[in-house]
């Protein structure tokens, strides 16, 4: 009976105790998920802290050729450093006593550039610095030490296209830049051509390079909406010191130069191979020749080869021997991409006005064709870009320059007569032939060799001595027994070994 009672006690003691228990169970699990919604809800607040703050952080990427972009979340400004790079040793014919130069290594590229954008990039301010070594000169009056600014660049570029589709990019500033055809080279970065043919690059125009002024470009511009399946790569118009001034100077005339240029693409979005990637082109230039001016950009015609030790002048009409008026570059192209092959081929018709008559008509014309083949990649033959490393470049051009002097009856005015701009003579016809071949060892950084083979059909230009100079005779003499006669013509060959980058 004890036993009984004494497990009947224990049993009325667990019933009275057990709702204690129960409530007690029941705070705990109340309090432990109090305790589990508040990390819930930190844990909320800590991604979206983090996610704020990602928000907020810089966006970077990048793009072979085009640089590091690094710009703000919210796009109110942006930051991008890029770099041209390009180095030769050349090997060129001649007498090194003039600066024909073997085995030396020269810049022909080294450019670092920033470009800063403000509002979604609506302003862009672009600086470029220009390292380039010897050689390199620009502009028509260039020589081997004439380097000129250190500004490859200097613009305000307003995308107002970014406002209203209909409107174009302006640039202006003190180092603006001018198109006349794609076709002339190609790239320098990523093509296979060493430089742009022989006479846009000597008659002034060159780059397209001005001292000041300013430049309208509508770019990637689609025609479907008038019912062509292609676009507008670029239509430009521009009025600037093409050729002239250093950067940011005056010209002192009011006589202002314009160019204009239009690329078109009929095709592009179109799905036929044969023609998708057809590229019509033209550039013109039209130049004011103030004889009252500091500098003129068309008021010479000079031809100078691409040596970059000791170029020798070809041809040349003396400083300043363009008359008063106005001068016109006119130059056609075509750029046809047929998968990993290119062709191209440009023209290139100048004038000159000449108003008092003085100093005789001078003209020039020239023509290029040049093929880029993309022969191997780690994809297979006939593959192959210059993003893709492994891939291997080969191109080929040809091109002709005929220039001419209008004098000795061709206008009824004596050379002897120019006033002091007699030319060392009064024709000459230059060829080119160029072969170039290139292994890409990274995306936009390849190696590579040029093969250049000149022939001129006159090389006796006066105190220059271009023939002597170039080894094509012996002794800088004007009597035909001793070899540089008047009207002596020859041929001569260089050959470029390149290591190339572009960040």
């Amino acid at each position: 009976m004890k036993k009984r009672f004494l497990g009947l006690g224990m049993l009325s003691a667990f019933l009275l105790a057990a709702p204690t228990l129960a409530q007690d169970v029941d705070q705990k699990i109340q309090a432990l998920e109090r305790e589990l919604s508040q990390l819930k809800e930190q844990q909320i607040e800590l991604k979206k802290e983090a996610t704020e703050a990602a928000a907020a952080m810089p966006n970077f990427s990048y793009r072979p050729g085009n640089g590091l972009n690094i710009e703000a979340a919210d796009k109110s400004w942006s930051f991008r450093p890029t770099l041209e790079s390009h180095f030769r040793m050349l090997f060129e014919e001649g007498r090194d006593q003039v600066g024909r130069t073997n085995g030396e290594i020269m810049g022909r590229r080294f450019r670092p550039g920033f470009f800063f954008c403000i509002n979604n990039c609506l302003w862009e301010l672009e600086a470029t610095v220009d390292l380039d070594g010897f050689g390199t000169g620009t502009g028509k009056n260039a020589t081997a030490t004439d380097f000129g600014s250190i500004l490859q660049r200097g613009a305000l570029n307003i995308h107002m296209e970014n406002l209203n589709p209909f409107l174009p990019t302006v640039q202006l500033g003190m180092e603006v830049s001018g198109s006349m055809s794609s076709a002339r080279q190609g790239s320098g970065a990523v093509g296979s051509q060493a430089e742009y043919d022989l006479h846009t690059r000597n008659n002034g125009f060159n780059t397209g390079r001005a001292g000041n002024g300013i430049i309208l470009n509508w770019d990637d511009r689609s025609l479907s909406g008038i019912g062509i399946p292609g676009r507008i790569g670029r239509f430009q118009l521009g009025m600037a010191h093409f050729g002239e001034v250093d950067d940011g100077l005056s010209n002192f005339t009011d006589r202002k130069d314009f160019n204009t240029y239009l690329s078109l693409q009929p095709f592009s979005q179109t799905k036929s191979f044969w023609i998708q990637g057809l590229t019509l082109e033209m550039g013109a230039w039209f130049c004011n020749a103030d004889n009252r001016a500091q500098d003129n950009g068309c008021d010479r015609y000079r031809i100078q080869d691409h040596g970059d030790g000791g170029r020798q002048t070809l041809f040349d009409s003396g400083a300043g021997s363009i008359g008063d008026g106005l001068h016109i570059g006119l130059t056609p192209g075509i750029v046809w991409n047929l998968g990993p092959y290119t062709l191209r081929a440009m023209a290139h018709r100048q004038r000159s006005e000449d108003r008092g008559g003085a100093r005789g008509q001078k003209k020039g014309d020239s023509w290029l064709i040049g093929h880029d083949l993309f022969i191997w990649s780690p994809k297979g033959f006939l593959t192959g870009s210059a993003n893709t490393a492994g891939s291997i470049l080969l191109g080929t051009h040809f091109e002709r320059v005929d220039m001419e002097v209008g004098c000795n009856g061709n206008t009824g005015i004596s050379c002897a007569g120019l006033g002091g701009h007699l030319p060392q003579f009064h024709r000459n016809r230059i060829l080119l032939r160029e072969a170039d071949l290139w292994y890409f060892l990274a995306p936009r950084m390849s190696i590579g060799l040029s093969w250049l083979w000149y022939d001129a059909s006159n090389l006796r230009n006066g105190n220059n001595q271009a023939a002597h100079n170039l080894g094509v005779c012996d002794t800088p003499n004007t009597t035909p027994a001793t070899g540089c006669r008047n009207g002596k013509g020859g041929d001569w060959m260089d050959l470029h070994l390149n290591w190339r980058y572009t960040f």
